[in-house]
């Protein structure tokens, strides 16, 4: 785990986007940027985070810490529960979004590989969740954002299974904060060409 950060704004929201460095997760990075937010941004690959981070700080003038985390571990969710749980700047928007899939049938598909697509797809959200729900619910302020899939409404294996749990948590926190100010939103995308593919 490794985590680098510019210089903050007092003033603008924080966004954090998991699975950031490309894909849907880099259009978030993005657009939130150019809606003035902050950002801290993670991934596995700390190279294409520098970049990123570079990138949006010059284009738009936000602030963009990196947090280097492999979300199949438990020291990767763990360090960015930590980042969540921070009150001191907190996280007004959060974008699970980190994702990969398993291109073999359940039978015959690899065991760990099975568990590592468990803890990202499911388990990491859960605890994100978690982690910053208390303080947005005290704020009465906050967004999360779950990339789920249309795949959730078909039977495909762990993946599907996995987005499936998402898309109904995030309906479910939905019903549970209707008389807050606090979001909870599926994502719910087709095929999308992103390097997922």
């Amino acid at each position: 785990m490794a985590t680098t950060a510019s210089t903050p704004s007092a003033s603008k929201p924080i966004a954090l986007v998991t699975g950031a460095t490309a894909g849907i997760g880099a259009a978030f990075a993005e657009y939130l940027a150019e809606l003035g937010h902050d950002l801290v941004i993670t991934a596995r690959d700390l190279a294409r985070l520098e970049k990123n981070a570079d990138e949006l700080r010059n284009k738009h003038g936000v602030s963009v810490e990196i947090i280097k985390a492999d979300l199949a571990t438990n020291e990767g969710i763990k360090s960015i529960e930590l980042r969540l749980e921070n009150r001191s700047r907190p996280i007004d928007v959060l974008i699970n979004n980190a994702g990969f899939g398993i291109n073999r049938s359940f039978v015959v598909s690899d065991r760990q590989s099975e568990n590592d697509l468990l803890d990202v797809l499911v388990r990491a959200p859960l605890r994100f969740m978690h982690a910053v729900l208390p303080a947005m619910k005290e704020r009465d302020s906050g967004t999360i954002i779950n990339v789920s899939s249309v795949a959730g409404w078909i039977a495909g294996g762990s993946y599907s299974a996995a987005k499936s749990y998402l898309t109904v948590m995030s309906e479910s926190l939905h019903t549970e904060l209707l008389d807050t100010n606090v979001n909870v939103h599926a994502l719910c995308p087709g095929f999308t060409r992103t390097e997922f593919h």
